[in-house]
Parts: C-alpha cells; sequence; structure tokens
C-alpha cells in the first residue's frame, strides 16, 4: 500500500481544495483589511456570491431590506458569519466529489453539525475566540476524508459501506484499505497545502488523547460525540466512554444525557447557518 508522502504525490496537483476557500481560511483578522481582502476573494466565484446573497436576503437575515453586492451581504452578516458559510459552501462541493449520497451523508452532515454544535459549545463557555474558529476547523478537520475520497473514490465508499454495516471504526476501515487514515492523511495535505496552523493542529487532535488536546480540540472532539448520538453519522463503538471522557475534561455538569442532547439537536436545528446548509 501507499505511504502518506506518495499519497500526497497523487493529490498535491489536483484541485481538491479552491484556492480561494484556502485564501478566505488565513483570514483570521475581524478589520477593515481582512473585511475588504474577504469581500474580493469571494467576488472571484460565482456561484459562491449567488449563494451569499440568497442567504442575506432570507427571512433569516434580510429584514424586509434586500441587499445587492457583497460589500452589503458582509456589513449585514458579518465577517465572521460569511467566513463560515464560505467554508460551508466550498467544502458542500467537495463532500459532493464522485456524486456519492453515502459520502455525503456519512461525512458532510457530520461534519457540519460537528462545527455548529462546537461552536454553541464555545458560546455557552464563554470562549469567544474559539467559538468564532469552530465552525471552520470543525469542517476542514475531516479534510482526510476528502483526500482519501478524491484518490480513490470506488474504494473510500467501500469503506463506507462496510462501516455501515460493521461494528468496527471508520479509522480502522480506512488503514485496513489505504494503509494510512484519514487524520494522517488529512494533517499532512493540510500543512502541504499551508493551511492555518488552527485546522492543522485542530486535525492532529483527533489522533490524540482527550487530556493532550487542545482547548478547540476536546470542544470539537466533544461535538463530534454530540453530532453522531443526535443522528448525525454512525456511532461507533466507544462513543458512551468518549462522551463521559469529554464531559469530566470540560468541566461540563451534564445531569441528564437525554434532555442534553435533545435540546442541543434543537438549538442545531434551529441555527441560521444549519438551515444555510439544507439549501446547498
Amino acid at each position: 500500500m501507499a505511504t502518506v508522502e506518495e499519497y500526497l504525490s497523487q493529490i498535491k496537483d489536483l484541485t481538491i481544495v479552491p484556492p480561494v476557500l484556502l485564501s478566505v481560511l488565513s483570514l483570521d483578522d475581524d478589520n477593515e483589511l481582512s473585511f475588504g481582502e474577504l469581500e474580493k476573494k469571494v467576488q472571484s466565484d460565482q456561484v459562491l456570491v449567488a449563494r451569499l446573497l440568497k442567504l442575506a436576503n432570507s427571512p433569516f437575515f434580510s429584514r424586509g431590506n434586500p441587499v445587492a453586492n457583497m460589500k452589503q451581504v458582509i456589513t449585514r452578516l458579518g465577517f465572521k458569519t460569511v467566513r463560515s458559510m464560505v467554508a460551508m459552501s466550498m467544502t458542500d462541493s467537495l463532500f459532493s466529489q464522485g456524486n456519492y449520497k453515502k459520502f455525503r451523508d456519512e461525512v458532510w452532515d457530520h461534519s457540519v453539525a460537528k462545527g455548529i454544535f462546537a461552536q454553541i459549545l464555545c458560546e455557552e463557555k464563554k470562549l469567544k475566540k474559539e467559538a468564532e474558529l469552530a465552525i471552520t476547523c470543525g469542517l476542514m478537520q475531516d479534510l482526510g476524508r476528502i483526500v482519501l475520497n478524491a484518490i480513490d473514490r470506488k474504494k473510500y465508499v467501500e469503506v463506507l459501506t462496510e462501516f455501515q454495516t460493521s461494528d468496527v471504526s471508520l479509522i480502522s476501515l480506512e488503514k485496513k484499505t489505504f494503509g494510512v487514515d484519514s487524520y494522517e492523511i488529512g494533517s499532512a495535505a493540510a500543512k502541504v497545502w499551508k493551511m492555518p496552523n488552527i485546522i492543522i493542529s485542530s486535525i492532529e487532535d483527533l489522533s490524540k488523547p482527550v487530556a493532550e488536546q487542545t482547548v478547540l480540540g476536546q470542544i470539537i472532539g466533544f461535538a463530534g460525540v454530540i453530532a453522531k448520538a443526535t443522528g448525525h453519522g454512525k456511532q461507533e463503538p466507544g462513543m458512551e466512554e468518549k462522551f463521559e471522557d469529554y464531559k469530566l475534561t470540560l468541566g461540563l455538569e451534564i445531569e441528564d444525557k437525554k434532555e442534553f442532547l435533545t435540546t442541543k439537536d434543537q438549538k442545531l436545528k434551529s441555527n441560521e447557518l444549519y438551515q444555510f446548509c439544507s439549501t446547498l
């Protein structure tokens, strides 16, 4: 089987991640300069502009006052919301490569739910900086699965099929089939494409014990468990233990797990960005 380096040589020159997405992910300061840069970068993708205009003029945000250009969209929705929407819109097309519904349903829906749950958790814990990064990092944590799917779509869908019909973890099946797993290949690809360090570290957190993860990594990890527990992706062996581990590490008092999960899922389904994803 190929090594991580050999797989990377196959995808280095492929347009897996659009350049506009990489450049937008690097805009991490909500100031006048980054505001202008975001406007310019988004303008380069007509499909993206159309999607953002549609959302800005939706009942969620319009308040009866239509907007007609990206400057108005960014002003209305805010820099960080628009950046998250760019990531959602562009990763949507990445997760759909090959038109395999199975890949989109298992990986894309889970990634979106994980990112939004992570943002909700950060806001509840009053972690403002982490909340601003949660959705983007939650989405990009599954970059390795996008890469493996791009390298051999037929083989990766076979992995997903076995995962959905067995009790074996997805990461184990990736390793058995490809010789590497999505954590390894995702981290390596993120470095090759010079993604922001916060995204690289959030991917690397996936392979670490909970206690050794960054705070943002722990929150995204817990968000991923919540996502699977509420039906966004198949539950895997050891999920109960992971739930308890993250709960203790993050110092969360959860008296009624069922009520906790129900409340979080209700917040997800009423979230404007989650509803935005349903239009993609």
